[in-house]
């Protein structure tokens, strides 16, 4: 379950960030530091996720 929302956090982090990038220019470089970091964990979780489901079933 909780793998299904962190999907879905990231497919829509991912979305909105190309969307409103000209938005997160003004809000400045800390706003868009912090949504790379937590689209980079995010990442970071899915893939080892899928590694220990898929690579280990």
């Amino acid at each position: 379950m909780i793998l299904k929302i962190l999907s879905v956090a990231f497919i829509c982090l991912f979305i909105a960030r190309i969307l409103f990038a000209r938005k997160l220019k003004e809000m400045g470089k800390a706003a868009d530091r912090t949504i790379n970091l937590f689209l980079v964990a995010i990442a970071i979780f899915l893939g080892l996720q899928a590694i220990f489901v898929y690579g280990l079933s």
